[in-house]
Protein backbone atom coordinates (compact mmCIF):
# COMPACT_ATOMS: atom_id res chain seq x y z
CA UNK A 1 0.00 0.00 0.00
CA UNK A 2 2.88 2.33 0.87
CA UNK A 3 4.37 1.58 -2.89
CA UNK A 4 1.19 2.53 -3.88
CA UNK A 5 0.79 5.78 -2.49
CA UNK A 6 4.31 6.78 -3.53
CA UNK A 7 3.66 6.50 -6.90
CA UNK A 8 0.20 8.62 -6.77
CA UNK A 9 1.86 11.22 -5.17
CA UNK A 10 4.86 11.49 -7.25
CA UNK A 11 2.68 11.21 -10.57
CA UNK A 12 1.75 14.79 -9.78
CA UNK A 13 4.94 16.59 -10.49
CA UNK A 14 5.61 18.27 -13.62
CA UNK A 15 6.19 16.85 -17.14
CA UNK A 16 9.41 18.66 -17.19
CA UNK A 17 11.73 17.90 -14.30
CA UNK A 18 16.07 19.32 -14.39
CA UNK A 19 17.15 18.63 -11.17
CA UNK A 20 20.77 20.14 -10.90
CA UNK A 21 23.36 18.02 -8.65
CA UNK A 22 26.75 19.28 -7.73
CA UNK A 23 27.65 16.36 -5.37
CA UNK A 24 25.22 13.46 -4.41
CA UNK A 25 23.26 13.91 -1.10
CA UNK A 26 22.80 10.58 1.29
CA UNK A 27 19.96 8.78 1.03
CA UNK A 28 18.01 8.27 4.45
CA UNK A 29 15.32 5.98 5.17
CA UNK A 30 15.41 3.10 7.58
CA UNK A 31 14.62 -0.38 6.28
CA UNK A 32 14.25 -4.22 8.07
CA UNK A 33 14.52 -6.33 5.01
CA UNK A 34 16.85 -6.79 2.46
CA UNK A 35 15.64 -5.68 -1.24
CA UNK A 36 17.28 -6.98 -4.69
CA UNK A 37 18.21 -3.98 -7.03
CA UNK A 38 18.71 -3.89 -10.65
CA UNK A 39 19.91 -0.95 -12.81
CA UNK A 40 21.29 -1.25 -16.43
CA UNK A 41 20.82 1.01 -19.28
CA UNK A 42 22.26 -0.89 -22.77
CA UNK A 43 22.38 1.41 -25.97
CA UNK A 44 24.48 2.12 -29.30
CA UNK A 45 27.25 3.67 -28.18
CA UNK A 46 30.67 2.65 -28.40
CA UNK A 47 30.40 2.14 -24.41
CA UNK A 48 30.88 -1.02 -22.53
CA UNK A 49 28.04 -1.89 -21.09
CA UNK A 50 26.97 -3.95 -17.99
CA UNK A 51 24.26 -4.26 -15.57
CA UNK A 52 24.43 -3.33 -11.87
CA UNK A 53 22.47 -6.37 -9.18
CA UNK A 54 23.11 -5.18 -5.79
CA UNK A 55 21.09 -5.92 -2.18
CA UNK A 56 19.78 -3.41 0.63
CA UNK A 57 21.56 -4.37 3.56
CA UNK A 58 18.76 -3.72 6.64
CA UNK A 59 19.75 -0.46 8.14
CA UNK A 60 18.19 2.38 10.77
CA UNK A 61 20.20 5.16 9.12
CA UNK A 62 21.75 5.73 5.59
CA UNK A 63 21.14 2.52 3.11
CA UNK A 64 24.01 0.52 1.98
CA UNK A 65 24.18 -2.18 -0.67
CA UNK A 66 26.44 -5.14 -1.25
CA UNK A 67 27.19 -6.54 -4.80
CA UNK A 68 24.93 -9.62 -6.03
CA UNK A 69 27.38 -12.30 -6.87
CA UNK A 70 27.98 -15.07 -9.21
CA UNK A 71 24.62 -14.46 -10.78
CA UNK A 72 23.99 -15.33 -14.66
CA UNK A 73 22.95 -12.70 -16.66
CA UNK A 74 22.05 -12.58 -20.19
CA UNK A 75 20.01 -9.62 -22.47
CA UNK A 76 17.43 -11.73 -25.51
CA UNK A 77 16.96 -9.44 -28.35
CA UNK A 78 13.68 -10.05 -30.43
CA UNK A 79 12.52 -12.98 -28.35
CA UNK A 80 15.41 -15.21 -29.93
CA UNK A 81 19.12 -13.96 -29.89
CA UNK A 82 20.65 -14.57 -26.26
CA UNK A 83 23.84 -12.13 -25.53
CA UNK A 84 25.32 -13.43 -22.23
CA UNK A 85 26.83 -11.11 -20.17
CA UNK A 86 30.04 -11.73 -17.70
CA UNK A 87 30.82 -10.23 -13.90
CA UNK A 88 34.34 -8.58 -14.06
CA UNK A 89 33.17 -6.75 -10.78
CA UNK A 90 31.58 -7.31 -8.06
CA UNK A 91 27.87 -7.34 -8.62
CA UNK A 92 28.89 -5.67 -12.51
CA UNK A 93 27.90 -7.78 -15.25
CA UNK A 94 29.17 -6.80 -19.00
CA UNK A 95 28.08 -7.17 -21.68
CA UNK A 96 29.93 -8.38 -25.03
CA UNK A 97 32.55 -5.88 -25.95
CA UNK A 98 31.09 -4.04 -29.63
CA UNK A 99 27.48 -5.13 -28.54
CA UNK A 100 24.84 -2.30 -29.70
CA UNK A 101 21.34 -2.46 -29.62
CA UNK A 102 19.34 -1.64 -32.57
CA UNK A 103 16.74 0.97 -33.64
CA UNK A 104 13.42 -1.15 -33.47
CA UNK A 105 14.30 -4.75 -32.02
CA UNK A 106 13.24 -5.09 -28.48
CA UNK A 107 15.53 -6.46 -25.60
CA UNK A 108 14.54 -8.25 -22.40
CA UNK A 109 16.64 -8.65 -19.23
CA UNK A 110 17.27 -12.24 -17.51
CA UNK A 111 18.85 -12.77 -14.41
CA UNK A 112 19.40 -16.31 -12.26
CA UNK A 113 20.93 -15.26 -8.86
CA UNK A 114 23.47 -17.64 -7.11
CA UNK A 115 20.56 -18.67 -5.11
CA UNK A 116 18.34 -19.71 -8.08
CA UNK A 117 15.76 -16.65 -7.64
CA UNK A 118 15.05 -15.85 -11.22
CA UNK A 119 14.14 -12.86 -12.41
CA UNK A 120 13.20 -10.89 -15.64
CA UNK A 121 12.15 -7.27 -17.06
CA UNK A 122 9.39 -6.20 -19.19
CA UNK A 123 10.03 -5.90 -23.23
CA UNK A 124 11.65 -2.99 -23.80
CA UNK A 125 11.82 -1.70 -27.11
CA UNK A 126 14.48 0.69 -28.87
CA UNK A 127 13.20 4.00 -29.86
CA UNK A 128 14.91 6.28 -32.30
CA UNK A 129 16.84 9.79 -30.98
CA UNK A 130 16.83 12.96 -33.36
CA UNK A 131 20.57 14.04 -33.38
CA UNK A 132 21.71 16.69 -30.95
CA UNK A 133 21.64 20.22 -33.03
CA UNK A 134 23.93 22.44 -31.34
CA UNK A 135 25.41 22.94 -27.71
CA UNK A 136 26.15 26.30 -26.23
CA UNK A 137 27.45 27.38 -22.99
CA UNK A 138 27.65 30.37 -20.60
CA UNK A 139 29.28 31.71 -18.07
CA UNK A 140 27.84 32.37 -15.13
CA UNK A 141 29.89 34.13 -12.06
CA UNK A 142 27.42 32.52 -9.41
CA UNK A 143 26.29 29.75 -11.29
CA UNK A 144 25.92 27.13 -8.54
CA UNK A 145 24.56 27.38 -5.15
CA UNK A 146 26.22 25.50 -2.23
CA UNK A 147 25.06 26.14 1.45
CA UNK A 148 25.12 29.84 1.53
CA UNK A 149 27.82 30.37 -1.05
CA UNK A 150 27.52 31.68 -4.77
CA UNK A 151 30.01 29.42 -7.42
CA UNK A 152 31.22 29.85 -10.62
CA UNK A 153 30.38 27.50 -13.20
CA UNK A 154 29.56 27.31 -16.90
CA UNK A 155 25.80 26.28 -17.95
CA UNK A 156 25.69 24.39 -20.98
CA UNK A 157 22.69 24.43 -23.29
CA UNK A 158 21.25 22.26 -26.05
CA UNK A 159 19.19 22.24 -29.28
CA UNK A 160 17.38 19.48 -30.87
CA UNK A 161 14.53 18.36 -32.86
CA UNK A 162 11.69 16.62 -31.72
CA UNK A 163 10.32 13.94 -34.17
CA UNK A 164 6.52 14.90 -36.19
CA UNK A 165 5.83 11.85 -33.24
CA UNK A 166 3.45 11.73 -30.25
CA UNK A 167 5.05 9.85 -27.00
CA UNK A 168 8.06 10.94 -27.48
CA UNK A 169 10.19 11.24 -23.91
CA UNK A 170 13.65 12.93 -23.34
CA UNK A 171 16.41 11.83 -21.16
CA UNK A 172 19.82 13.99 -21.17
CA UNK A 173 22.94 13.11 -19.25
CA UNK A 174 26.39 14.73 -19.69
CA UNK A 175 29.87 13.44 -19.32
CA UNK A 176 32.82 16.09 -18.39
CA UNK A 177 37.36 15.75 -18.77
CA UNK A 178 39.02 17.65 -17.06
CA UNK A 179 42.78 17.27 -17.10
CA UNK A 180 44.74 16.12 -14.14
CA UNK A 181 47.92 16.60 -13.01
CA UNK A 182 47.75 14.90 -9.30
CA UNK A 183 47.01 11.42 -9.92
CA UNK A 184 47.27 10.01 -6.07
CA UNK A 185 46.72 11.81 -2.65
CA UNK A 186 47.50 10.25 0.77
CA UNK A 187 46.33 11.65 4.01
CA UNK A 188 48.70 10.63 7.05
CA UNK A 189 51.03 8.74 5.19
CA UNK A 190 53.58 8.63 1.55
CA UNK A 191 53.21 6.86 -1.53
CA UNK A 192 54.99 3.90 -2.39
CA UNK A 193 54.74 2.81 -6.09
CA UNK A 194 54.09 -1.23 -5.25
CA UNK A 195 52.10 -3.13 -5.66
CA UNK A 196 51.92 -2.25 -9.30
CA UNK A 197 49.92 -0.46 -11.10
CA UNK A 198 48.00 1.64 -8.13
CA UNK A 199 50.52 1.79 -5.98
CA UNK A 200 49.57 2.44 -1.67
CA UNK A 201 49.58 4.92 0.65
CA UNK A 202 51.70 3.80 3.69
CA UNK A 203 50.55 5.21 7.11
CA UNK A 204 53.24 7.11 9.76
CA UNK A 205 52.26 7.96 13.51
CA UNK A 206 54.27 11.31 12.51
CA UNK A 207 52.11 12.21 9.41
CA UNK A 208 48.94 10.85 10.98
CA UNK A 209 49.46 13.29 13.87
CA UNK A 210 50.26 16.60 11.86
CA UNK A 211 47.43 15.47 9.56
CA UNK A 212 49.39 15.88 6.56
CA UNK A 213 47.87 15.42 3.22
CA UNK A 214 50.51 15.19 -0.34
CA UNK A 215 49.34 14.97 -3.61
CA UNK A 216 51.46 13.07 -5.99
CA UNK A 217 52.21 13.91 -9.58
CA UNK A 218 50.75 11.75 -12.41
CA UNK A 219 53.10 10.23 -14.33
CA UNK A 220 52.16 11.29 -17.66
CA UNK A 221 48.74 12.39 -18.79
CA UNK A 222 45.70 12.24 -17.01
CA UNK A 223 41.63 13.05 -17.59
CA UNK A 224 39.34 13.00 -14.78
CA UNK A 225 36.07 12.43 -15.78
CA UNK A 226 32.90 13.22 -13.97
CA UNK A 227 29.58 12.53 -14.79
CA UNK A 228 26.24 13.68 -14.68
CA UNK A 229 24.42 13.36 -11.00
CA UNK A 230 21.23 14.99 -12.13
CA UNK A 231 17.59 13.83 -13.76
CA UNK A 232 17.00 15.70 -16.43
CA UNK A 233 13.84 14.29 -18.35
CA UNK A 234 11.16 16.09 -20.74
CA UNK A 235 7.95 14.61 -22.19
CA UNK A 236 7.10 16.10 -26.19
CA UNK A 237 3.36 16.69 -24.91
CA UNK A 238 3.90 20.53 -25.71
CA UNK A 239 6.55 20.68 -28.01
CA UNK A 240 5.46 17.76 -30.60
CA UNK A 241 7.72 18.77 -33.65
CA UNK A 242 8.89 21.64 -32.37
CA UNK A 243 12.25 22.86 -32.26
CA UNK A 244 13.83 22.11 -28.18
CA UNK A 245 15.94 25.46 -27.77
CA UNK A 246 18.12 26.46 -24.78
CA UNK A 247 17.33 23.16 -23.05
CA UNK A 248 19.99 23.53 -19.69
CA UNK A 249 21.63 19.96 -19.55
CA UNK A 250 24.27 20.74 -16.90
CA UNK A 251 26.37 23.40 -14.46
CA UNK A 252 29.86 22.77 -14.75
CA UNK A 253 31.95 24.03 -11.76
CA UNK A 254 34.78 26.28 -13.02
CA UNK A 255 37.26 23.49 -11.39
CA UNK A 256 40.43 24.94 -13.15
CA UNK A 257 41.77 27.78 -15.33
CA UNK A 258 42.44 25.24 -17.96
CA UNK A 259 40.02 24.42 -20.76
CA UNK A 260 37.15 21.27 -20.45
CA UNK A 261 35.96 18.93 -22.67
CA UNK A 262 31.79 18.06 -22.15
CA UNK A 263 29.84 15.27 -23.90
CA UNK A 264 25.93 15.09 -23.89
CA UNK A 265 23.78 12.28 -24.75
CA UNK A 266 20.45 12.39 -25.77
CA UNK A 267 18.13 9.61 -25.46
CA UNK A 268 14.55 8.73 -26.29
CA UNK A 269 13.16 6.41 -23.27
CA UNK A 270 10.12 4.63 -22.93
CA UNK A 271 7.17 5.55 -21.51
CA UNK A 272 7.45 3.74 -18.74
CA UNK A 273 11.10 4.33 -18.15
CA UNK A 274 9.97 7.89 -18.47
CA UNK A 275 7.68 7.33 -14.99
CA UNK A 276 10.11 5.79 -13.32
CA UNK A 277 12.67 8.51 -13.76
CA UNK A 278 9.67 11.41 -13.14
CA UNK A 279 9.27 10.01 -10.38
CA UNK A 280 12.97 9.18 -9.01
CA UNK A 281 13.36 12.44 -9.84
CA UNK A 282 11.03 13.57 -7.36
CA UNK A 283 12.49 11.30 -4.64
CA UNK A 284 16.04 12.85 -5.66
CA UNK A 285 15.03 16.13 -4.72
CA UNK A 286 15.98 15.23 -1.23
CA UNK A 287 17.09 12.14 -1.14
CA UNK A 288 19.88 11.73 -3.79
CA UNK A 289 20.83 11.62 -7.22
CA UNK A 290 20.42 9.27 -10.32
CA UNK A 291 24.14 8.67 -9.17
CA UNK A 292 22.70 6.78 -6.40
CA UNK A 293 20.82 4.14 -5.93
CA UNK A 294 16.89 4.83 -5.38
CA UNK A 295 15.02 3.90 -2.52
CA UNK A 296 13.52 0.52 -1.76
CA UNK A 297 10.27 1.40 -2.45
CA UNK A 298 11.04 2.92 -6.19
CA UNK A 299 10.10 -0.67 -8.32
CA UNK A 300 10.61 -0.75 -11.85
CA UNK A 301 10.25 -2.85 -14.17
CA UNK A 302 11.85 -6.26 -13.48
CA UNK A 303 10.03 -9.23 -11.72
CA UNK A 304 10.57 -12.15 -9.60
CA UNK A 305 9.11 -14.38 -11.87
CA UNK A 306 8.34 -17.12 -9.54
CA UNK A 307 6.72 -14.24 -6.71
CA UNK A 308 5.21 -11.24 -8.36
CA UNK A 309 5.09 -10.22 -4.86
CA UNK A 310 8.77 -9.82 -4.27
CA UNK A 311 9.62 -5.78 -4.21
CA UNK A 312 12.47 -5.52 -6.83
CA UNK A 313 14.20 -2.18 -7.27
CA UNK A 314 16.11 -0.72 -10.22
CA UNK A 315 15.03 -0.29 -13.85
CA UNK A 316 16.34 -2.12 -17.16
CA UNK A 317 16.39 0.83 -20.25
CA UNK A 318 17.14 0.60 -23.74
CA UNK A 319 18.08 3.76 -25.19
CA UNK A 320 18.76 4.90 -29.13
CA UNK A 321 22.01 7.26 -27.36
CA UNK A 322 22.54 10.47 -29.49
CA UNK A 323 25.90 12.50 -28.61
CA UNK A 324 27.67 15.12 -29.44
CA UNK A 325 30.87 16.98 -27.67
CA UNK A 326 31.89 20.70 -27.10
CA UNK A 327 35.46 22.09 -26.62
CA UNK A 328 35.12 24.85 -23.23
CA UNK A 329 38.26 27.36 -23.12
CA UNK A 330 37.34 29.18 -20.05
CA UNK A 331 39.04 32.19 -21.02
CA UNK A 332 35.47 33.74 -19.99
CA UNK A 333 36.29 33.17 -16.67
CA UNK A 334 39.65 35.04 -16.42
CA UNK A 335 39.50 36.91 -13.32
CA UNK A 336 37.54 34.48 -11.09
CA UNK A 337 39.02 31.71 -8.62
CA UNK A 338 38.91 28.42 -9.61
CA UNK A 339 37.14 25.68 -7.03
CA UNK A 340 40.22 23.36 -7.40
CA UNK A 341 39.43 19.41 -7.48
CA UNK A 342 39.91 19.23 -3.40
CA UNK A 343 37.58 21.04 -2.07
CA UNK A 344 39.17 24.35 -1.58
CA UNK A 345 42.33 22.14 -0.40
CA UNK A 346 45.76 23.90 -2.30
CA UNK A 347 47.82 20.60 -3.50
CA UNK A 348 50.70 19.66 -1.22
CA UNK A 349 53.24 17.48 -2.95
CA UNK A 350 55.94 15.96 -1.51
CA UNK A 351 58.57 17.89 -0.51
CA UNK A 352 61.94 16.25 -2.35
CA UNK A 353 64.61 15.40 0.40
CA UNK A 354 67.70 12.83 0.10
CA UNK A 355 66.44 10.45 -1.57
CA UNK A 356 66.70 10.84 -4.86
CA UNK A 357 63.65 8.54 -5.58
CA UNK A 358 61.04 10.52 -3.74
CA UNK A 359 58.55 11.80 -4.58
CA UNK A 360 57.86 9.18 -7.00
CA UNK A 361 55.07 9.82 -9.64
CA UNK A 362 51.62 8.10 -9.71
CA UNK A 363 50.37 6.21 -12.37
CA UNK A 364 46.95 7.28 -13.85
CA UNK A 365 44.84 3.90 -13.75
CA UNK A 366 41.93 3.81 -16.23
CA UNK A 367 38.99 3.28 -14.76
CA UNK A 368 35.10 4.57 -15.02
CA UNK A 369 36.54 7.84 -13.54
CA UNK A 370 39.97 8.24 -15.17
CA UNK A 371 41.89 7.76 -18.33
CA UNK A 372 45.47 8.15 -19.91
CA UNK A 373 43.63 8.10 -23.36
CA UNK A 374 43.64 11.63 -24.47
CA UNK A 375 39.51 12.03 -25.17
CA UNK A 376 38.72 12.68 -28.83
CA UNK A 377 38.01 16.59 -28.89
CA UNK A 378 40.12 17.57 -26.52
CA UNK A 379 42.26 20.80 -27.15
CA UNK A 380 45.81 21.65 -25.59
Amino acid sequence: MKTKTLLIVAFIFAISIPIACVEPINLKISTNVSILSIDGTIDDSDREQYISIKKSLPSSGNVTYAPEKLAKVSIKENGNKVYDCVEKAPGLYYLPIGFKTIVGNTYVLNITLSDGKTYKSEEEKMRSTPEISLLSVKFEPEGITRGNTKLPAHAIYLDSKDSPETGDYYLWSWKLFEKQNYCKTCEGSYYVTYPAPQGKCIETAALREAETIYDYACDGNCWDIFKSQDINIMSDVYSNGNEIKNRLIGKIPYFQTNGFLIEVTQQNVSPSAFRYLKILASQSQTNGTLADAPPAALIGNITNINDKYESVGGYFRVGNAKTKRLWVNRTDAIGFTPLGFYGGRLVNPEPAGDDPNRPPRAICVKSETRTPVMPEGWRF
